[in-house]
């Protein structure tokens, strides 16, 4: 199993569209930086087949710290927002083969 990168993603995605390198490294940062705004501005992004990505909230909650100088101790992590990813249809099927 192999680690992708993302100078190797934009470099098959170059491939793919038969452009230079710099041409796929720009498409591919265009797409990540729609995401990363649409994310951060509170949207839902869905990609047919892909996935989705979305902005979740997380309640506070309390927990036991299990290193460092309150190790044992029960700390409360504060509300937060993450961000969620949903295998899509086509993404799940690939994997499963």
């Amino acid at each position: 199993m192999a680690t992708i990168r993302k100078g190797d993603l934009a470099l098959r995605v170059s491939l793919k569209l038969n452009g230079t390198r710099a041409a796929g490294d720009a498409a591919l940062n265009a797409v990540l930086e729609s995401i990363t705004e649409a994310v951060a501005a509170g949207d839902r992004v869905v990609l047919t087949g892909f996935g989705s990505f979305e902005s979740r909230q997380v309640k506070e909650r309390q927990v036991t710290a299990i290193r460092g100088p309150q190790a044992g101790q029960r700390i409360n992590v504060p509300a937060h927002k993450r961000v969620g990813f949903t295998a899509g249809a086509d993404l799940a099927g690939a994997v499963r083969k």
